[in-house]
């Protein structure tokens, strides 16, 4: 029987006094401390809209200056990596300030502990989302070690202390998001022995680690990975984002699949029978014991508004499908 779940993918939209709030702060008519204040209070709420909606894990949403994009903890706190030049960030409106890799990758193991509110930890069972060792890599300018591979393990390494930490302060999961695998623009689809060295990468991301670990695909279609990505990646759940990737093409596997059906990427609104008419297909292809409900991706796309109602929709589903 199909345990389902509900869950955010990653950075939440932030509400529009938040907003107001980042851009009086930058030209500074206020101070740190009022900035701080509305990132509070506008976390605080996507708290208890989860909580309302029926979310089996709680995230701040990731709505903080210091995740202004999700790599920014990483280029401002890693050893070995600065922040370079603003980047679109695939095929968003929103950036990214691009990794610059000038020595050889290491951290304390607190980088992204440090840029989270801890009192939202406190609030229940915690989730974060982080890149993968592969969308760090690819993302980056290397100059220094001239090869993506390096790269990718030296970014897994430096990623193992920070969930090591993650854990040992009360986070239970951690979601791995790569882009990178999917959007390929006009490139191929990783070869079977490539897709096996990510995955070697996320296991050394992983090792020692027993809190829920996922593996989250979005912007790009997923098939050609398919069923090779289940046996590749040693993660509790592994992601699709259902509006790039056809359900159809899933396969039989004993993973929890983390079903990205609503879209990240629009305001318009599905109905809850149109998500579960999805739902269904994923749990008949898979057989899967435990779906999660979730956007296709970071819902920091959209207005707040939309972006709680896609939660709330989903919430909704939950019920229908008999979630607890």
């Amino acid at each position: 029987m199909t345990e389902f779940k509900l869950s955010l993918t990653g950075l939440h939209a932030r509400n529009e006094a938040t907003i107001q709030a980042t851009q009086d702060w930058e030209r500074g008519r206020i101070d740190s401390a009022l900035l701080a204040a509305a990132f509070r209070d506008d976390t605080a709420s996507l708290v208890r809209l989860q909580k309302d909606a029926g979310t089996d894990y709680i995230t701040d949403g990731q709505m903080t200056t210091a995740w202004q994009d999700s790599l920014r903890p990483i280029t401002s706190g890693f050893s070995g990596v600065k922040r370079g030049a603003m980047v679109r960030w695939y095929n968003t409106n929103t950036f990214y300030q691009a990794p610059v890799i000038d020595g050889p990758i290491s951290s304390d193991g607190k980088a992204i502990w440090k840029k989270l509110e801890h009192r939202f930890v406190r609030e229940g069972r915690f989730r974060i989302s982080l890149p993968d060792p592969l969308t760090l890599s690819e993302l980056s300018e290397d100059g220094y070690y001239h090869d993506r591979e390096k790269a990718m393990f030296a970014f897994a390494e430096a990623l193992n202390g920070e969930l090591r930490t993650l854990e040992e302060n009360g986070v239970e999961y951690v979601q791995l998001s790569s882009p990178a695998l999917v959007a390929r623009f006009r490139g191929k689809p990783l070869n079977r022995d490539a897709l096996m060295q990510v995955g070697e990468a996320v296991r050394t991301t992983t090792k020692g680690i027993s809190i829920g670990t996922g593996f989250h695909t979005f912007f790009g279609d997923a098939s050609p990975y398919i069923p090779d990505i289940f046996d590749s990646i040693p993660t509790s759940d592994i992601g699709f984002d259902f509006t790039q990737t056809d359900p159809e093409a899933l396969t039989r596997t004993r993973k929890g699949i983390i079903a990205g059906v609503a879209d990240a990427r629009t305001t318009y609104l599905e109905s809850v029978e149109d998500l579960k008419a999805k739902i269904e297909l994923v749990a008949d292809r898979t057989g899967s014991r435990s779906i999660t409900l979730a956007p296709s991706s970071d819902l920091r796309y959209i207005p707040r508004i939309s972006a709680d109602e896609k939660l709330t929709r989903l919430g909704a589903l939950k019920k229908v499908l008999g979630g607890r």
